[in-house]
């Protein structure tokens, strides 16, 4: 898109610094608040898949500009160049700790699952910061095909973001720290299994089910009552 190949031109003239490159961009387009990167640091997407294939590099993970995955993402994690496999850590800076500790809400938003919102979370420090933000938190699950979440469905989705988050946070760490509210229109749009409703539920859960999606806006959510029910959250 137009918008990546500014970024892109951007990071590249500001010796790869994309914090900059992000706040120039989001004042050009008159973005309403703060947009910054997780991390500043230049690495790689890889995914092991359950067939044994390893990929390095969002643009063959997330099945739009290559064939799309064939089997199922059983790992997922960061690396340090396009010829390595092995897989890399870096850390959450302590400014991008302090937005997070300060957010009024957190929000896990529709978006490719795996390169859009678990590359966000793959960061050492991101989860524990989550855990640690006494805010609401609400995952609004994708509409629609996911070319990276073969083999899972919606309610899937929901428990490997869980999965992911204490990765970071801790396997002990109460699943109510990380997420407090799954965000549906099950009239419209995705519906949960009655067995994920009551799993939620014991880990204290809450499923929000509300009209989010219109005619003119189906197949997607309809951004003004989407914005609206966020907001009424705080």
């Amino acid at each position: 898109s137009i918008g990546n190949l500014i970024l892109a031109g951007g990071y590249l003239n500001n010796r790869r610094q994309l914090d900059q490159v992000i706040f120039m961009f989001s004042k050009l387009v008159n973005v309403q608040g703060n947009v910054a990167t997780t991390v500043n640091d230049n690495l790689h997407l890889g995914a092991a898949l359950e067939n044994g294939q390893t990929l390095i590099g969002q643009h063959l993970i997330t099945g739009k500009e290559v064939t799309p995955l064939e089997s199922p993402i059983k790992d997922f994690f960061l690396c340090a160049n396009l010829k390595c496999s092995k897989p890399t850590q870096t850390s959450l800076q302590k400014k991008k700790r302090k937005m997070i500790g300060e957010a009024e809400l957190i929000c896990f938003p529709p978006g490719s699952f795996y390169t859009s919102i678990a590359a966000n979370l793959l960061p050492k420090g991101v989860a524990k910061a989550v855990r640690d933000n006494p805010c609401p938190k609400v995952y609004i699950p994708s509409l629609g095909t996911d070319p990276e979440r073969i083999g899972m469905n919606v309610d899937d989705t929901i428990f490997k973001l869980i999965d992911i988050l204490k990765k970071d946070a801790g396997t002990d760490c109460p699943t109510d720290k990380l997420l407090n509210f799954v965000m549906i229109d099950s009239e419209n749009g995705v519906q949960l299994k009655g067995a994920t409703k009551s799993k939620l539920k014991e880990q204290g859960v809450e499923i929000i089910d509300q009209r989010l999606i219109t005619p003119q806006s189906a197949p997607y959510y309809e951004p003004h009552m989407l914005v609206a029910a966020l907001l009424s959250l705080i």
